[in-house]
């Protein structure tokens, strides 16, 4: 239940440029893949900048670096998604390792909504528009929205009721490992709060705060930062801190991340069926191929493309990552 909870609010919306997200661009589409690191912020004893707000922000994250191995967030079809049978408006659905969480977007008024989400363990379900995002989202946005409806924790039944609430506190510049500076960056933060009961009697709290730092032009956030603590019954609060960094922007700690260009050092073909080939004719020995599913898992782990494994395989997205002594390729790759 830990790990729902984490990941409930981590909603994938982008931009166009640092001032405005536009429902035509934000809004992520069935057969997006959003791939993330979790962050290591040992060197932040005195905490993350999270206070620092306004229009002229500078947020240091220089110190951090990702925690292997990535996660994943693919965007799919509700048509066979987990759960999808409690969610029959869902347009997409954010898919990481046993979590599905459903959204409905609308254009007349263009906004998101978050109809509820899935796990094995426990599940939600909003029985009202539960608003996280109404367009064109600017700096100075606002927006709070009371949310209710049921949730089912392995065998107990009951309701939830609470709020959700939006606004874009910040506007300035990031800067990264390597000293990589992103100016025009601006900053989300949700916080959602709920209460859990059994008729009359409460069964649990949950609050979650989440900061996602947009760059512009790009779709996904560069950077969130997730605080969630929560309650059952008269047990003690369980309180998190999870970091995500874009893949494209942090490296994991002592793996060597030269991103080579897929094209010259990747595979083909893709899709595939049975077997792969690398792109260059010049073989690299030393090379090092880790197949990661949809949901962030690895899947294989081979140095011989010839391997009777990658035909194994499950039909299905798979995420390649080939490294040897000169760096590391990503590749996104389908097997038939």
């Amino acid at each position: 239940m830990k790990y729902f909870y984490k990941a409930l609010l981590v909603l994938a919306i982008g931009n166009l440029n640092a001032q405005t997200l536009t429902q035509s661009f934000n809004e992520p589409i069935v057969g997006d893949v959003d791939k993330n690191y979790k962050m290591d912020t040992s060197a932040y004893t005195a905490g993350l900048p999270v206070s620092i707000t306004g229009s002229n922000c500078v947020w240091n994250f220089g110190n951090m670096n990702g925690i292997y191995p990535m996660v994943i967030d693919s965007f799919i079809s509700p048509l066979g998604a987990t759960g999808a049978t409690a969610y029959p408006s869902a347009s997409y659905v954010q898919h990481r390792d046993i979590l599905y969480t459903y959204y409905k977007s609308t254009t007349s008024p263009q906004q998101t909504e978050l109809l509820g989400a899935y796990s094995p363990s426990l599940s939600l379900t909003f029985t009202n528009s539960a608003i996280i995002a109404g367009y064109p989202v600017n700096y100075g946005y606002f927006l709070s929205d009371p949310v209710s409806g049921s949730f089912k924790y392995n065998t107990t039944n009951g309701a939830c009721n609470g709020s959700i609430t939006i606004s874009a506190d910040g506007l300035g510049t990031v800067n990264f490992p390597n000293n990589v500076t992103i100016p025009n960056v601006l900053r989300l933060k949700s916080v959602e709060i709920l209460t859990l009961s059994i008729g009359i009697l409460p069964f649990g709290t949950f609050n979650q705060t989440v900061y996602n730092y947009y760059k512009p032009s790009q779709k996904f956030p560069i950077l969130s930062i997730n605080y969630t603590t929560y309650q059952l019954l008269a047990g003690t609060p369980t309180i998190t801190a999870v970091i995500y960094g874009n893949n494209n922007y942090f490296t994991v700690a002592g793996i060597k991340s030269e991103l080579l260009n897929s094209d010259e050092n990747g595979v083909h073909p893709n899709p595939f069926s049975h077997q792969l080939f690398l792109n260059s004719k010049k073989a690299d020995e030393d090379n090092r191929y880790l197949f990661y599913n949809a949901s962030g898992q690895l899947a294989l782990e081979t140095k011989d493309l010839n391997d009777s494994q990658i035909e194994a395989l499950r039909a299905g997205i798979y995420f390649l990552e080939i490294k040897n002594a000169r760096g590391t390729v990503h590749q996104k790759i389908v097997k038939e």
